[in-house]
């Protein structure tokens, strides 16, 4: 079932760290894009160094939009 609905969601966006993933998904949200998030692995060094790897999926029909939006920041 999980890969049915996977296949209407596309990765547009690997984020590393909450800063980067936070102004990612800040666009997306401006833009009224919804999206989904996956955490594959926890790369978490040090106390004050986030290298958490964030995926950032939104529905395929939404694809074009949201590059769009990214890319204009």
């Amino acid at each position: 079932m999980q890969i049915v609905i996977n296949r209407n969601w596309k990765c547009i966006y690997t984020a590393y760290g909450y800063q980067n993933y936070f102004k990612i998904i800040g666009q997306l949200k401006q833009k009224g894009i919804s999206y989904k998030t996956k955490i594959p692995m926890n790369l978490r060094v040090g106390r004050y160094y986030d290298n958490t790897q964030y995926d950032i999926y939104v529905k395929k029909d939404l694809e074009h939009k949201a590059i769009e939006a990214l890319n204009h920041q």
